[in-house]
């Protein structure tokens, strides 16, 4: 008998040191260890010890009364936190399907913030020679005679005038200078620019029918089927950005011309870059921005 009750005991022994060892075990151990080693335990332990709440005696030793242990708590598993990205997208002009970035500077934003006041400023009130009194005269109808329709009907009077009163010249020949920003005034006055000219003139309407100008971004852009860099002037609407554009007088959804890949865009007093999604989560952004729009092939 008491040859049977000491085998008892070392097999109990044996099962609770097990048991002790193997919640003490790393959690990495004990995910490698899996089903191969606790299946086995499991049974071992079911094998020396009753179901219930207390050990009964066992041959005549005294029963031991089980403690239940609290209930382990399970490390939750987070991704690591990704390191702060020097420039990430914003809620800026996400136009042609692109990713926007808010950034500080870019070549042309020097040119913007001598032009952007003036848009701001503008009005098609006062004029000084025929000339501009007679655009201006020009674009008032154009707002006026659109009240009684859509917005999108406005949008395309606006875009219209603008396109009918500048006539394109690159601005090596109009200005002397390669890539000229012009004001507002300017572009009434000799009645020729290129396509951010054009972009320009449609905003500073548009703010006087009313147009809020942070709704409004002049984007440049590569037409990829005319293989030349170009500018618009993009407003944004609940229903989509439309599209001003010097090369057609109907304005246009952005989904419409999968041949426009934004580069940057200026907004009021914000400027942006712009990439375009590629596999996965990589983003693939222009090499450059220091480009002309209007001015070439690439």
């Amino acid at each position: 008998m008491d040859k049977k009750i000491r085998a008892r005991g070392k097999v109990l022994t044996r099962a609770l040191i097990l048991a002790a060892a193997t919640l003490s075990a790393p959690a990495a151990w004990a995910a490698q260890a899996g089903a191969a080693y606790f299946g086995p335990m499991q049974h071992m332990i079911s094998s020396v010890a009753p179901a219930d709440s207390a050990v009964r005696a066992i041959d005549g030793l005294p029963a031991v009364k089980t403690v239940k242990a609290p209930p382990q708590r399970m490390a939750a598993i987070v991704p690591p936190t990704p390191r702060r990205q020097k420039a990430t997208p914003t809620s800026g002009p996400a136009v042609f399907q692109s990713v926007a970035f808010r950034v500080s500077s870019i070549p042309a934003a020097r040119k913007w913030q001598a032009v952007f006041p003036e848009i701001a400023t503008a009005n098609l009130k006062d004029c000084k020679g025929l000339g501009e009194c007679m655009a201006k005269k020009s674009l008032r109808a154009a707002i006026d005679g659109s009240t009684s329709g859509s917005f999108r009907q406005k949008l395309n009077s606006v875009n219209r005038a603008v396109n009918t009163l500048v006539r394109y010249q690159p601005d090596a020949e109009n200005y002397g200078s390669m890539d000229h920003w012009a004001l507002p005034r300017e572009i009434l006055v000799r009645g020729k620019g290129d396509c951010e000219d054009y972009a320009i003139l449609k905003m500073a309407t548009l703010k006087e029918a009313g147009l809020p100008p942070q709704a409004m971004s002049i984007v440049v852009l590569r037409d990829t089927r005319r293989n030349l860099y170009h500018a618009v002037l993009s407003v944004t609407t609940s229903q989509g950005n439309f599209i001003l554009d010097n090369l057609s007088d109907d304005v246009k959804l952005d989904i419409a011309l999968p041949n426009y890949q934004p580069l940057y865009s200026v907004s009021a007093e914000r400027t942006w870059i712009h990439g375009i999604k590629a596999t996965g989560s990589k983003i693939a952004a222009a090499p450059s921005l220091d480009v002309m729009p209007g001015e070439g092939g690439l």
